[in-house]
């Protein structure tokens, strides 16, 4: 697959901001607590922006998303975004573990951007690390990252804290075999992080994202399931795209309470050879 294939998507009108920030993969503060009224809320330390400190996008601002897969060169808005999206600290992947997986696996890894002229109006933290559309465009075009899913494989059947780890010794010339991490051979892959920037959230762009995320894997040929955690309110959330929920999972990946949610892909089917 091609690193710089595009693939666009439908416009996706924006007719209203967000009330409160939420990440695709955690709920937010306020719906956890709504949710679940047994959480320990002094156990998880959330920041909550307030309101009228975040960033909007303008009410009458239509985007033409698309997607493509991640490399190396989108580190630094991968880091952004997962820093904006994500309000517990402790639940966001750190730059190096985003170095490692777009260094080892970015073929696994998917963003949702799309195409800014500076000045246009668009408010996105991830504006500063855009990369220029083409450099011969006179308007100076920039590509800036809306959404991420983030993911390696592993040999185990769910997700795990060891599959979220990385190795010590991951970029030296001759790293030790490890079972952290990806693992090449593993046919699940662990999606490690689903995205969008506050601002862009409740568009539908999460679902866009992930659904092309599932179309493509589904299609590769390189797993047989995809695995991933998440909170209890956004369960529901990932069982109408098709996962299937496993039960309360061990991961203890940013404090623990997570479910375990599984997607089978499809096998391929035999193609007819021709000539």
């Amino acid at each position: 697959m091609p690193l710089e294939e595009q693939r666009p998507v439908p416009p996706v009108p924006l007719t209203e901001s967000p009330n409160s920030v939420m990440t695709e993969r955690s709920e937010s503060p306020n719906q956890q607590e709504e949710a679940s009224p047994t959480t320990d809320r002094h156990q998880r330390q959330f920041i909550i922006i307030p309101e009228e400190h975040q960033r909007k996008a303008p009410s009458n601002l239509n985007l033409h998303p698309y997607t493509r897969p991640l490399t190396i060169s989108d580190l630094e808005s991968c880091v952004v975004l997962e820093n904006a999206a994500f309000t517990n600290p402790e639940e966001r992947a750190t730059r190096e573990k985003f170095r490692y997986r777009l260094s080892r696996c970015g073929e696994l890894c998917l963003g949702i951007f799309c195409t800014v002229v500076p000045g246009s109006g668009i408010n996105a933290e991830t504006l500063a690390t855009g990369k220029p559309v083409e450099t011969s465009r006179h308007n100076g075009a920039i590509s800036v990252l809306l959404g991420h899913v983030v993911a390696a494989k592993t040999n185990d059947l769910i997700a795990s804290d060891e599959s979220m780890g990385v190795p010590e010794d991951w970029d030296s010339p001759h790293p030790k075999p490890s079972n952290l991490g990806h693992q090449e051979a593993g046919r699940t892959i662990v999606i490690h992080s689903v995205a969008i920037l506050p601002a862009f959230q409740g568009r539908g762009l999460g679902r866009v994202l992930v659904m092309a995320y599932m179309q493509q894997m589904n299609g590769a040929g390189i797993a047989d399931r995809l695995a991933l955690i998440a909170h209890d309110p956004k369960v529901a959330w990932y069982e109408k795209l098709g996962f299937s929920n496993k039960g309360k999972g061990k991961a203890q990946f940013g404090g623990g309470g997570w479910y375990d949610l599984v997607f089978e892909l499809k096998a391929l089917e035999p193609r007819a050879a021709y000539g």
